[in-house]
């Protein structure tokens, strides 16, 4: 009985002692903190008794608004500081700067940002009393956009790292993992491209992909490495490359899914999740006020967000204007509009209702919303289609652009440009929206297809947790390719081998000829200065083969014609040799005769033809035997 008692109380003790994780999410989107924290909730939540200390930004604000999270502690960075250093790096939060912004202005704004803003988090007063308070964890949770330097809390306390990607992955992630990436097949999330890209896009995907990469290992993961040192040093006196650090990632909970994305590879530990975020239909909750103006629209509610943190307020007047001549125009319908100012730029309407934060999950499911204009985020995105509304999307950035498309081709929305904002491309939008009975059916489609109601993804994504909570990493998920350069992942030194083993095959033969080619050359040269004679004999012939007309010639006749020297020369050789009957003379004198270099006097009398005829071969009939020319032969 006293052996049981204390079996149970091990137990018990077991179930009591859970793992203590560390999560950090430095971003300044609300968007990022709000997916990891309900991912943070449902691990609290579980039989295992696991305690949570949450570093971010946006912590403190929620905490103020009533909404502490049990058995998880939260530390809030001034997030004034952090915004105020995303808009001093030339970043924005409204919608005419943002989609203003190129694609290689944006790119290298961030970077410069991100790596500010995880300077501003690790300098932190509370941050770095935790790091000196001698408390041990199990596990970091770590939003890895832009801010590898945090990885020095999984190596500062030897823990294993699960990384959060809300907006799903990206090129850096898949090259932290060493998961494979096709500039072919898989878009930059700073191009609109969809995975389908004609020739023209897959070029210009490739110098972006290309540029990412560079960008990323020589300019970004060095800055990355400064802020890493300059914290982490001086509680480690030997620390590890920075690039070394991502070996020791252990998952990553990407927000995707292949039916609302495309499917394509990943590795075993990159797990997709899309839709974790979302709340359980009990947990859904609209205030009291919001639900009577909801429920008072004689046609239904319209919702207005363009994200958590682009400023509506901040639109140009003449959007602004065409959105309020819609809405008044509209009437049978109640307005929902996210506005960050407590006043309006005219008289509120009575069919409008302004705040600047409202429960979207929870209007989106109500039965009265009947369209939701957004920009097509991917989490508004998720809980519009668990709350089986339209979406007329209104894209600012490139992946919400690639979004609105995938969403327009499934049936499920409608799309109108931000340049393109007029009010009959709105006013049309919102009639087929809320007249098709279409989309709403496309919609369930979907919805049945990405399994929203099972919470299939938060299964999946507590299940792996655990399993690396109790492997010390799961170490038998990673992939080696994480731990290659990149030489050796793009295969570039196997390439420059093959090349210069191929030239090497083909020069050597090459070279080899040139020299003997060359020796030969020089032997002979050097024979023929020893046999000088061979010279004076190839003189000779030249003269004769010129012209003294008396070598090719019998009884003192001459050829009064001048000919080239090779027509001249073959003339004598086949004259002498083949038709002559006579033996051929030897003159004592000819090789002594100068050469006679004046032109003949021109003959009337003979054709071009007869100028490269021997005449004493081939003569007429009226001449005879005995008349032709006994050629010389020398």
């Amino acid at each position: 009985m006293r052996l049981l008692q204390l079996l149970l109380l091990w137990v018990l003790c077991s179930h009591a002692t859970g793992a203590n994780v560390l999560a950090v999410l430095p971003s300044v989107w609300k968007s990022h903190y709000l997916y990891g924290r309900r991912l943070l909730q449902q691990l609290v939540a579980g039989p295992q008794n696991h305690s949570v200390t949450l570093i971010s930004p946006h912590a403190a604000a929620e905490a103020e608004a009533g909404s502490m999270l049990y058995n998880i502690r939260e530390i809030r960075i001034e997030d004034q500081d952090l915004n105020q250093n995303w808009l001093d790096m030339g970043m924005s939060f409204e919608a005419e700067q943002m989609h203003a912004q190129s694609v290689m202005e944006r790119f290298t704004r961030m970077i410069y940002a991100g790596t500010t803003n995880v300077d501003l988090l690790l300098s932190d007063a509370q941050v770095q009393k935790l790091l000196t308070s001698g408390e041990k964890f199990d596990l970091l949770i770590v939003d890895l956009f832009l801010s590898e330097a945090l990885l020095g809390f999984a190596y500062y306390y030897g823990v294993p790292t699960v990384a959060i990607s809300p907006t799903g992955a990206n090129s850096w992630l898949n090259n932290m993992f060493g998961n494979p990436q096709s500039s072919s097949l898989d878009p930059s999330n700073f191009l609109p491209f969809t995975e389908r890209m004609n020739t023209r896009q897959r070029i210009a995907n490739t110098l972006m992909s290309t540029f990412e990469r560079l960008t990323y290992n020589f300019f970004h993961l060095i800055s990355q490495q400064s802020v890493y040192s300059n914290h982490f040093e001086l509680l480690v006196h030997e620390l590890p490359n920075y690039r070394d650090l991502s070996k020791n990632l252990s998952l990553a909970l990407i927000n995707s899914h292949p039916a609302l994305d495309y499917p394509r590879a990943y590795l075993p530990n990159m797990l997709e999740v899309g839709g974790l975020h979302l709340l359980e239909p009990t947990d859904l909750q609209v205030p009291n006020h919001v639900r009577s103006f909801i429920e008072s629209a004689p046609g239904g509610v319209i919702y207005m967000s363009l994200g958590a943190e682009v400023q509506t307020a901040q639109l140009p007047n003449e959007k602004l204007a065409i959105l309020l001549d819609v809405f008044a125009h509209l009437k049978e319908f109640n307005f929902l509009l996210k506005w960050e100012t407590d006043e309006f730029v005219q008289t509120l309407p009575d069919n409008i209702m302004i705040n600047s934060w409202w429960p979207q999950q929870a209007i989106l499911a109500h039965q009265q919303v009947k369209v939701f204009i957004s920009s097509c985020g991917q989490l508004s995105v998720w809980e519009s289609i668990a709350g089986d509304t339209p979406i007329l999307a209104i894209p600012i950035l490139a992946e919400q652009e690639v979004l609105a498309k995938r969403l327009q081709l499934k049936g499920a929305a409608l799309t109108v440009g931000y340049d393109d904002i007029a009010y009959d491309a709105l006013l049309h939008g919102i009639r087929q929206l809320t007249l098709n009975v279409s989309y709403a059916q496309h919609l369930s489609k979907l919805k049945a297809r990405l399994n929203i109601v099972n919470s299939e993804a938060s299964a999946k994504a507590l299940s792996h947790i655990e399993l690396i909570l109790e492997t010390g990493g799961a170490d038998f998920l990673k992939s080696h390719a994480n731990t290659l350069n990149f030489w050796r992942t793009e295969g570039l030194d196997v390439l420059v081998i093959i090349v210069l083993g191929i030239c090497g095959i083909l020069t050597v033969p090459f070279v080899a000829t040139c020299c003997i080619l060359r020796r030969s050359y020089y032997n002979q040269a050097a024979q023929d200065h020893q046999q000088p004679y061979r010279t004076t004999l190839k003189a000779v012939g030249r003269v004769h083969s010129y012209g003294d007309p008396s070598s090719c010639t019998s009884g003192g006749a001459s050829e009064p014609l001048r000919r080239t020297r090779s027509a001249q020369s073959l003339s004598a050789r086949s004259s002498c040799s083949s038709f002559s009957s006579t033996p051929p003379t030897t003159p004592s004198t000819t090789s002594t005769t100068p050469l006679d270099l004046t032109p003949p006097p021109p003959s009337a009398t003979l054709s071009p033809l007869q100028l490269y005829v021997n005449q004493g071969v081939y003569s007429t009939q009226g001449k005879s035997r005995e008349d032709k020319t006994e050629p010389a032969f020398l």
